[in-house]
């Protein structure tokens, strides 16, 4: 487990993985709520590869979720409902470049990443991801706005 530089990027898509993968029901609602800005907190180790980021994001995104769901997976404070049913409230997703060897970078210009939203909260104070505390949603595109912000910020 390593700390990232900390870098802000926006998420500005998501979409189906072709491959197979993901939470197709996740994604319409997903990108109704994007662009979200995150910050990396850190790289934790995987099953499969190294380079997983948990990331937290500026603003929660809600995750829409069906009777059969696990709830046990989750802590009771982000669970909600509203008209439309129940749902999570995401403040962190874990990402990984879609293809290996690439990583996270100051600079980065729509990098496809894979995305999973984090279900459990104590994924950050493990030292290796635990898939079961994540739902993987789809792939997505990351764009590098630090420079972007800070010059904002300063107005």
């Amino acid at each position: 487990m390593e700390t990232t530089p900390m870098i802000t990027f926006r998420l500005d898509s998501i979409d189906w993985d072709q491959s197979g993968g993901g939470v197709p029901g996740a994604i319409a609602d997903a990108q109704s709520q994007l662009p979200v800005d995150a910050s990396p907190r850190l790289t934790l180790p995987g099953p499969d590869r190294p380079d997983y980021v948990l990331c937290v994001l500026e603003q929660p995104i809600r995750y829409r979720i069906g009777a059969d769901f696990d709830l046990s997976r989750t802590q009771p404070e982000f669970r909600r409902t509203d008209p439309h049913g129940a749902f999570l409230l995401i403040h962190a997703v874990v990402v990984c470049a879609l293809f290996r060897g690439e990583q996270l970078h100051a600079g980065m210009r729509s990098l496809p990443v894979r995305v999973a939203y984090v279900i459990d909260n104590t994924v950050g104070s493990d030292t290796q991801l635990d898939f079961g505390k994540c739902d993987y949603i789809g792939q997505g595109f990351l764009t590098d706005v630090t420079g972007a912000r800070s010059s904002t910020d300063r107005t």
